[in-house]
C-alpha cells in the first residue's frame, strides 16, 4: 500500500515539509524559560566570533607519525570537517542567529558555558562526517532553514548554462540534468518494521531521489519514502514529475535538428526509470546498433552517480547503517547533507577524490529494468540517437 501523503522535497520556490514540521517551525518562535536561561549562561562565548577554537583542536589533533591526518593545516581542516575554513566561516554564519537564539541543550563546556557558534557547528560537521554518533538537531533544523536557497530548480539563465554545459561535455542538446536514487539503510524496532520500509536485499531502508547537473550539484531532491518502493513509483510521487507531467517543468523551447525533428528539454536516467518524452533512459542490451547512444547516455547520468558516491563519502551518516533512527527526522539530516553539498561547490571550494566512495553509492542493489515507454519518448530517444550519428 502506498504512503497517504507526499514526503520531504525541495520545491522551485519554497520548502515542503511535513505537518510535523511546520509545527516545530512554529514553535521555533518561541523560548523557553529553560533555553533562556542556558543562553544567558552562554555569555560573550557563544555571541562573538570564536577565532581560537581551531588553533586548540588543531593541537590537540595534529597529525603524529603513521597518522592519516594530513600535515598541511588546511588540508587537516578538511579532513575533519569536509570544508574549507572559509566555507566553514559562511556556514557559521547562516546559522549563527538560530544557535545563539535557541541554543541546544548539552552543548556545555566544563565551565558551565554553552559553546561557541563556531564549536558547536564543528561538532556537527564532525558527527556528520564520521557517522560517529548523533548530531544536534538544533544545526540541522537551522541548516535547512537557512541554506535552503542552495537547492532549487535553476532559473532561466542558470538553467541555459547548464544545458550548454552537458553540451559540450556530452554533446547532448537541451540536456537539464541526470536523476538518480539511493538508499539510506537503517534498523528499526520491531514495532516500526513493515514490508513498506523492507527493500529489495532485505534492508530496512529510506529512499533519496535527486537530480543534478554537470557539476555534480543537487537540483531537485525527495526523501522520506520507504526503501520497498519501486524507482518509477518514487519518481511519480515526486513533485518534479506532476511539474513536468502538467507542462510546468521541462518546458523550454525545443532544439532543430537536421533532419527537421525537434529535441525538447529533458533528463537522463537509468534503464530502471520508465522513458518519458522528458526523461530518456538508455537502449536495453539486445539493441547492440544502439551502444554508442548508451555509452553517452552512461557518462552524462555518471555525474548523478557520481554526486551520491561524493555526498555519502563526505557524510559517512547517510553511508553507515543508522540504528533506530527517528523516520520523521532523517529526511531533514539527508537534506542537510545535499545542503552541505551544494555550498561546499557555491563556494568554490572543493570534495577531495579520496573521500568520494570507492564503491557505487548504493552497493549490492541491482536496477530492474522498467518497461514503461511512452511513444513520444522512444522517439525523443530516437532523434537524440540521430542527432549523435550525424554529429560524429
Amino acid at each position: 500500500m502506498a504512503p497517504k501523503k507526499s514526503k520531504h522535497e525541495f520545491a522551485p520556490k519554497k520548502i515542503k515539509l511535513k505537518k510535523d514540521s511546520k509545527m516545530k517551525l512554529k514553535k521555533k518562535k518561541k523560548t523557553s524559560s529553560s533555553s533562556n536561561a542556558v543562553a544567558a549562561a552562554g555569555g560573550s562565548e557563544n555571541r562573538g566570533v570564536d577565532s581560537d577554537w581551531w588553533n586548540s583542536f588543531w593541537e590537540k589533533n595534529s597529525p603524529i607519525s603513521g597518522s592519516m591526518v594530513p600535515q598541511d593545516e588546511e588540508e587537516g581542516f578538511k579532513y575533519f570537517f569536509r570544508v574549507s575554513k572559509k566555507t566553514f566561516e559562511y556556514i557559521c554564519s547562516l546559522v549563527r542567529e538560530d544557535l545563539i537564539s535557541r541554543p541546544p541543550s548539552g552543548l556545555i563546556n566544563i565551565e558551565g558555558r554553552l559553546l561557541s557558534v563556531e564549536k558547536q557547528v564543528a561538532i556537527a560537521l564532525r558527527r556528520l562526517a564520521s557517522g560517529e554518533s548523533q548530531v544536534t538537531w538544533r544545526f540541522i533544523e537551522a541548516m535547512e532553514e537557512r541554506g535552503k536557497h542552495h537547492l532549487k530548480w535553476p532559473e532561466d539563465d542558470n538553467l541555459q548554462k547548464i544545458k550548454s554545459e552537458f553540451e559540450s561535455s556530452f554533446n547532448l542538446p537541451n540536456c537539464c540534468g541526470a536523476i538518480d536514487a539511493t538508499h539510506i539503510v537503517m534498523t528499526l524496532p520491531a514495532v516500526q518494521t513493515s514490508d513498506d520500509w523492507c527493500d529489495q536485499i532485505r534492508n530496512y531502508s529510506m529512499l533519496v531521489q535527486a537530480i543534478v547537473d554537470h557539476k555534480s550539484r543537487f537540483l531537485d531532491l525527495v526523501t522520506g519514502w520507504p526503501g520497498g518502493m519501486t524507482i518509477p513509483k518514487l519518481l511519480k510521487f515526486s513533485g518534479f514529475y506532476k511539474l513536468c507531467e502538467s507542462g510546468e517543468r521541462l518546458n523550454g523551447n525545443p532544439r532543430s535538428i537536421s533532419d527537421g525533428s525537434e529535441i525538447r528539454e529533458f533528463i537522463v536516467g537509468g534503464s530502471n526509470y520508465p522513458l518519458l518524452p522528458w526523461l530518456i533512459t538508455p537502449y536495453n542490451e539486445n539493441e547492440d546498433e544502439m551502444s554508442g547512444f548508451n555509452r553517452v547516455h552512461e557518462s552524462t547520468r555518471s555525474v548523478a552517480v557520481r554526486a551520491f558516491s561524493q555526498l555519502k563519502g563526505s557524510w559517512r551518516i547517510l553511508n553507515k547503517v543508522m540504528w533506530r533512527p527517528d523516520k520523521k527526522k532523517l529526511p531533514s539530516i539527508i537534506v542537510v547533507c545535499c545542503l552541505l553539498h551544494n555550498i561546499i561547490i557555491d563556494c568554490g571550494d572543493y570534495i577531495k577524490p579520496e573521500v568520494s566512495l570507492s564503491c557505487h553509492h548504493d552497493l549490492g542493489y541491482v536496477e530492474r529494468w522498467c518497461k514503461q515507454v511512452e511513444p513520444l519518448g522512444r522517439k525523443m530517444r530516437q532523434n537524440l540517437a540521430s542527432y549523435l550519428e550525424n554529429s560524429n
